[in-house]
């Protein structure tokens, strides 16, 4: 006897249509573009001040 699955429930059989799918792969890709952006900006001015409160390193 198998037990009853509660999320077997959520799952639907609908297909997402082609232009949601692009436009959530776009705003994915902006996402990680801006983290990238950031992450290289901020990530130089830790470094840098890092440097600048310890400079014998």
């Amino acid at each position: 006897m198998e037990p009853n699955n509660p999320f077997l429930a959520l799952e639907t059989d609908d297909q997402c249509p082609p232009h949601l799918k692009e436009e959530l792969f776009s705003e994915i890709d902006l996402i990680r573009d801006v983290a990238t952006v950031i992450e290289l900006y901020i990530g130089d001015l830790f470094g840098v001040a890092s440097v600048m409160a310890n400079p014998s390193r």
